[in-house]
């Protein structure tokens, strides 16, 4: 019977050329735009080279302190974490499996004895970083933690500058120079790509080789200072709870013992969700604002369209009348003919979610640079030579599709299921009674 339908749905779609072009083309619009947000918010927030661990991870890049004497002081500051703060909240944690802390930045790099710099974007990192992100070595290894507590000048750097370089991905034991100081390199790792803001770089090397990272500022209480992130894997998601308390313990114990400033790290540390959206150092992202405003745009880009498409389906259901007349006239049941019906219209809401699922890839190959800045309050500038590359992970899998069948069920019922309910309700005589011109 369901074959049948779709055998009825394909015979009516070629003879109804320009509606069905129409109706594709309209559901086709609203599902491409939601598509685009669903692909950002899957490449922010899941499990993807070389962050494959999102899920049981926490993060905090933050702090805003307050002075004590609120009787003289009305202000407060805010900024990155400070290398003090990191290991006074975070590296001495006893709940998560494992705490890094990193530190960016951006300069030049070249061969020894070379006149050609190539700027390129650093992560200074401990050892603890290569054991969270799953980083895939085409040779060499990460850096030890003999070299990380001596201080050594090694580095690792991506496929690509090795090539660069070197001519080749087998760099393993060459030296280089960044800030014009020599680096030994230990490995070289397959390329990461710029959507991956917490792990993307060209060149990774040990923070206890950079001259002053632990250096404490007097002002503030040294909290503010000039950590990029830092990352904590829990062993289950379930353990979020008991490391937040144990942070809060920490910071609670901190301010009770203060003189002059007191801390406070505004909810952090973050899950991925929520650390994503926020820019701010000197408040949290609003999260249930920002889930109800997602949910109304996802809302009315289905919304909208499915009006429209509701309009043209009543004229066309108008013209169908007398065929549902003649088959009610023959015993056919209000719930067969709806499912007819139903099952007619999601061939084309079927077809148009092909099509805009299509569209949202082209809309994201052709913004890559721009839209992952979506919804933020400012622009990141591009680095020189990044690579913004969407891999065939990130824009074919199963929660995507998830995404354009339910949009593609909602749509077909929003257009669909009023104007067949009203055709439907007509008599079997009113029916077989409707002229045509």
């Amino acid at each position: 019977m369901i074959q049948q339908y779709f055998k009825q749905a394909w015979q009516l779609i070629k003879q109804n050329k320009l509606f069905s072009g129409i109706y594709i083309a309209g559901t086709a619009l609203g599902i491409s735009m939601v598509m685009v947000m669903a692909i950002l918010d899957y490449v922010k927030t899941a499990n993807i080279y070389p962050e494959m661990n999102r899920e049981r991870m926490l993060y905090a890049k933050s702090i805003s302190v307050a002075p004590v004497d609120t009787a003289r002081f009305k202000y407060t500051n805010s900024g990155s974490l400070s290398y003090k703060a990191a290991e006074l909240f975070f590296l001495s944690l006893k709940t998560p499996e494992r705490v890094s802390v990193m530190f960016s930045g951006t300069d030049f790099a070249s061969l020894p004895n070379n006149d050609n710099l190539i700027k390129i974007k650093s992560r200074q990192v401990d050892t603890n970083y290569w054991k969270i992100f799953p980083f895939r070595f085409l040779s060499g290894k990460p850096f030890s933690d003999a070299d990380f507590q001596s201080g050594l000048a090694v580095a690792v750097i991506t496929e690509s500058l090795s090539k660069k370089l070197f001519g080749s991905d087998k760099a393993a034991g060459q030296s280089l120079e960044y800030r014009f100081k020599p680096y030994r390199i230990v490995g070289v790792v397959k390329d990461v790509s710029y959507v991956m803001e917490d792990t993307y770089a060209q060149i990774w090397m040990p923070y206890t080789c950079i001259e002053n990272y632990d250096k404490e500022n007097s002002e503030r209480a040294g909290m503010i200072g000039d950590v990029g992130k830092v990352f904590l894997l829990a062993r289950s998601a379930s353990d979020f709870g008991s490391i937040r308390r144990e942070v809060n313990d920490k910071v609670r114990r901190f301010n009770a013992s203060a003189a002059d400033w007191k801390t406070d790290l505004m909810g952090q540390p973050d899950t991925r969700k929520v650390d994503a959206h926020r820019y701010w150092s000197n408040k949290g992202p609003e999260m249930k604002k920002i889930n109800i405003r997602n949910i109304l745009i996802m809302f009315l880009l289905l919304v909208v369209p499915a009006l429209n498409l509701s309009g043209m389906n009543s004229t066309r259901m108008e013209r169908r009348l007398s065929e549902m007349g003649v088959r009610k006239a023959f015993g056919a049941s209000r719930s067969r003919l709806v499912h007819q019906v139903l099952i007619e219209n999601l061939l084309l809401t079927g077809l148009g979610g092909f099509v805009g699922l299509l569209v949202s890839y082209l809309i994201v190959f052709f913004t890559k640079e721009w839209i992952l800045d979506l919804g933020k309050q400012f622009t990141d500038t591009l680095p020189e030579g990044a690579s913004v590359d969407f891999s065939i992970s990130m824009l074919f899998n199963g929660k995507i599709f998830l995404a354009v069948l339910l949009a593609c069920l909602v749509m077909n019922i929003l257009s669909a299921l009023i104007p067949v309910y009203r055709s439907l309700r007509k008599s079997i005589t009113d029916s077989l009674h409707i002229k045509y011109n």
